[in-house]
Parts: C-alpha cells; structure tokens; sequence
C-alpha cells in the first residue's frame, strides 16, 4: 500500500509539473505585483527542507519548512506562492504538496522578514520541478468549463415574470481584464501618491476592491439571483455580495456608505441598468502600474447587464464618474460566459506577515 501511494503521488506530481510546465513565464504585471515584498535579484535556496505545513489559501499560497543547516540547527521558513485560484487553474490542489516532503526550494527572499521566501521552483525529492506561475488566469484557462449551446439551449431564457433569466454562474472571458485608465484630478493624483499594489491593496487585507474592478478581475465564477424586488451579485472575488433593489426608483436620504455603495435597479426593454452612489472612499485600480487610483465618496457608478440572445453570453457595460477625484467620465465593457465552474467561496486568509506590511513611517 505505501508503494502504491508513493507511485500515485510520483504521477501526480508529473502531471502537475507537465501542466506548470506548458505556461508561459511570470510576465512584467506579475513581478510589479511581487517585487516590492521580495529582492527578485537575490537568489535563496532551501535545500532538502521538511515541509510543516502547506496553506492552499487566498490571495497567497505558502509553503511552512524546516530547514537543517551544517550544524544541525533547525529554522522555520515561510515562502509565499500565487493565489489558490491561480494555481488552482494550473492542476494544484491542497493536496499537492504534504507535510513531511522533502523539498528545496529556489526562490527569492524577504525584504522585510527573516526566513521568509517568495518561491520561484519547488524541487521534488525525486527531481520533479514544480515552477510557480504568478500570472493571472487567461480566458483560454478557463473555456474549457463554458458550457455548451444545447446545455444553454436547455435552462429557460426567460423567468416566470417574463424578465431575462440571468442566473450564472459566469466567468470572464474577455482578453483584457484591465479598466479604463483614468486621469486625477489634482486631488486624486495627492491621495493617491506613495500607495502601491504590494502595501495598498484591499485584497492583501482580504477585503473588496470595489463593484467595478472585482467583477471580472480573477476570473472567479461570480453569479446572479434574481427576486421580485431585487438582485443580488455574488461575486466569486473576495466572495463580495451585491443588493440592487428593484423596489427603489431613487435612493434614499440616509444611506451608510459602503464599500459596495447603495445600489437601485430597472429594467429597459431586456437590460438590466443599475445605479450606484454612496461609496466609502476607496481604490479604484492598482493595475496601471505603477501608477495607483482611487475613488471619493462621490463615485457614481452605472451599470448595464444583458444576456445574449443564446444565453451563453453576459455582457455589463459600465460607466463611472468621481467630480472630486477623476477628471470626465469613464466607460467600459465586460464580458462573461456561462460556466459549468459554480461559484465557490474565495477562501481568503492573510498570512503575509510583517513583510506585506508598510513599515512606520513609510
């Protein structure tokens, strides 16, 4: 029985390797993202190390190994991976790596703690390599779980009050998940000097973005439920949850900003249109590196949903203005296709450490 479960991991080992393998290097976004937490000039290598424990986790997965020095002294290592949605697309489970493996580990270390590692190759006891691969999931990764003209063909196009079925779940598949890039005023481009992405963003801290940026950023499955009075957006990033109230033709007087803003909706003719006010300051997007953006309480956000006429296709188009921190209005266009991948929770745990964290004073 060992012998046979130490083959059946060697296998699936090689077929993990074999998939890491096939995609392409880190690209240039994906090192912006990292770079500022780890010296990717430097080199560490852990060799022969023990793993603890290994965290499958969002917005990063680590790796937890004791590592045995010359003299017999033992140390504590934490290296840091991509997101568990990430790899989780590119054939990693929880179970790919166990405690008590034996492994080194090729990587770049810390900028601000000790024994800590981004990780670049996972070396195998038996020489199996296993690359890490920080790029965000591309729409091809995920067409294969899109579901098929006769399955979409078979759910009803319309619900019982004869309004268009919305009902996921959908996953992005446009090329560019990227917003448009917006010009700040003044004031904006000063609130928003010194942030960057590897201190600053809310999804370090586990927390929402915001109802724009996290529609279709990870390519999560996100999904829709639809009510007499209202609609409610799953979204599979961050597991965000979203209320627009069918119910209300203004908003009212009194609303407690939030992150995700107070949202009323209406139907024009097949298309769903939804207005949204009363945000919490916040960030808008840290993509147009290394440039940061970020939005007011005066944000105002309207939003278009239709389904195409087969089913398959969600497309929102969206516009958005801030008169305190964004120069105009801006537009934009997102497209999702109906998955066979339901909505999972996003399973986020920060376990960055110090290291993730803007030092005092900085």
């Amino acid at each position: 029985m060992k012998q046979m479960q130490f083959e059946e991991r060697e296998l699936g080992a090689a077929l993990l390797s074999a998939v890491l393998l096939a995609v392409a290097t880190p690209n240039a976004l994906a090192h912006h993202a990292i770079n500022g937490n780890f010296d990717l000039q430097q080199d560490v290598f852990l060799a022969d190390a023990v793993l603890t424990e290994f965290k499958f986790v969002n917005p990063h997965v680590y790796v937890y190994l004791d590592v045995t020095d010359d003299e017999g002294q033992v140390t504590n290592w934490r290296c840091e991976m991509a997101a568990a949605s990430r790899l989780g697309r590119r054939g990693w489970t929880a179970e790919s790596l166990l405690p008590g493996q034996i492994m080194s580990i090729d990587g770049s270390p810390a900028w601000r703690e000790e024994h800590v590692c981004h990780v670049g190759t996972i070396i195998l006891e038996d020489g199996t390599e296993l690359s890490e691969y920080d790029g965000r999931p591309t729409a091809e990764e995920v067409s294969g779980g899109l579901v098929s003209e006769d399955a979409a063909r078979s759910r009803p196009a319309r619900l019982p009050n004869g309004r268009p079925n919305l009902r996921g779940p959908w996953v992005s598949t446009q090329a560019s998940l990227n917003m448009p890039v917006v010009e700040p005023t003044p004031e904006g481009a000063r609130l928003a000097e010194g942030r960057v992405r590897h201190f600053d963003s809310p999804a370090l801290r586990c927390e929402t973005i915001n109802i724009v940026y996290d529609w279709a950023f990870e390519r999560e499955s996100n999904d829709i439920y639809q009510e007499e009075d209202r609609v409610i957006l799953q979204y599979g990033y961050v597991d965000l949850v979203r209320t627009i109230h069918l119910d209300q033709s203004e908003h009212p007087e009194d609303i407690e900003p939030s992150v995700t803003g107070h949202s009323i909706g209406w139907w024009e003719d097949d298309t769903l249109v939804v207005d949204t006010i009363a945000f919490m300051p916040g960030v808008l997007s840290h993509l147009d590196w290394p440039r940061f953006r970020v939005h007011s309480d005066r944000w105002h956000v309207v939003e278009r949903f239709r389904v195409s006429d087969d089913g398959r296709t969600l497309t929102r188009t969206y516009t958005f203005e801030d008169p305190l921190y964004m120069e105009g209005a801006y537009t934009g266009q997102d497209t999702h296709s109906l998955t066979g991948e339901p909505y999972v929770p996003y399973g986020c745990e920060d376990l960055g450490g110090t290291n993730n964290q803007r030092p005092e004073g900085e």
